[in-house]
C-alpha cells in the first residue's frame, strides 16, 4: 500500500491592479501556474491522467476589474512559512499582481456571501433610494441557463454614494453572485436621465454571512 502523502494547506490574499486588470481568468490561473513553478513552491499535483496543481479561487474576478482582496487556496507538499512563500511569489509575480498576505491553514472561501466594490462612473446619479426602494429591478443577466431578464432586487445590499464614487455591496459566490456593472446597467435603465458612461470597477472586499471580512 502506498504511503499517503501529507500535504499542507495555505491560503493567499493578492492585489490585483494596473494592467493586470485586463487578464481573463483562465489566463490569470494559468498565469498563476507558471509563477508557482518559477518560485519553485512544491505545489501538489491532483492524481489521474490529467494531473493539475491544486489551487482554488474565491471569486473569479471579471476582465476590467481591480481588486485588492483576491482570494486563492493551495496545497504544498512541504511546510514552509508564510512570509517565504509570500516574498518568492512576489519575486517572480507578473507587474500589476502582488501577493499581500499568505497564511498557513484553511481559508473561509466557503462562507464568502458578499462583496463590496468602488465603482467610478464618469457621471453620478443625483440619488439612488428611489432605485432602491424598487421591490423589483429586472435587467437582463448571464445566468447559468444562458442571459435571462432577472430580478437583482435581492442581491443588491447596499449602494451609498460618496465623493464621485458608489459603493456597492452585493451578492458573490456559487450560490448567488451579482457583479456591478450588471447594477450599473440597471441604474441606466431605470434612473430617469442617468447614463453612468464608462465606469471603473474595485472589488474592496470579501465577506461571510454575517457580513464579516473573509481574510
Amino acid at each position: 500500500m502506498a504511503e499517503e502523502k501529507i500535504l499542507y494547506d495555505y491560503y493567499l490574499i493578492y492585489e490585483k491592479t494596473d494592467n493586470a486588470k485586463y487578464i481573463s481568468h483562465l489566463d490569470f490561473v494559468r498565469t498563476y501556474n507558471r509563477t508557482m513553478r518559477r518560485a519553485g513552491l512544491p505545489v501538489a499535483f491532483s492524481e489521474g491522467f490529467n494531473p493539475h496543481p491544486q489551487l482554488s479561487f474565491a471569486l473569479p474576478l471579471s476582465v476590467g476589474y481591480t481588486s485588492e482582496c483576491e482570494l486563492l487556496e493551495l496545497k504544498l507538499t512541504e511546510e514552509l512559512h508564510e512570509a517565504e512563500i509570500r516574498d518568492r511569489l512576489n519575486a517572480v509575480i507578473p507587474d500589476g499582481i502582488k501577493i499581500l498576505e499568505a497564511h498557513k491553514g484553511r481559508s473561509r472561501m466557503k462562507k464568502l456571501c458578499f462583496a463590496r466594490y468602488i465603482v467610478t462612473p464618469e457621471t453620478m446619479p443625483e440619488s439612488v433610494d428611489e432605485f432602491l426602494n424598487m421591490k423589483e429591478i429586472i435587467i437582463d443577466k448571464k445566468t447559468k441557463s444562458g442571459i435571462k431578464d432577472t430580478d437583482i432586487r435581492p442581491d443588491v445590499r447596499e449602494i451609498v454614494l460618496s465623493d464621485g464614487k458608489m459603493e456597492m455591496i452585493l451578492s458573490a459566490g456559487s450560490d448567488r453572485n451579482l457583479k456591478p456593472d450588471v447594477v450599473v446597467r440597471a441604474m441606466n435603465k431605470y434612473i430617469s436621465g442617468y447614463d453612468s458612461g464608462d465606469c471603473e470597477y474595485h472589488r474592496a472586499a470579501i465577506y461571510d454571512d454575517e457580513m464579516k471580512i473573509i481574510d
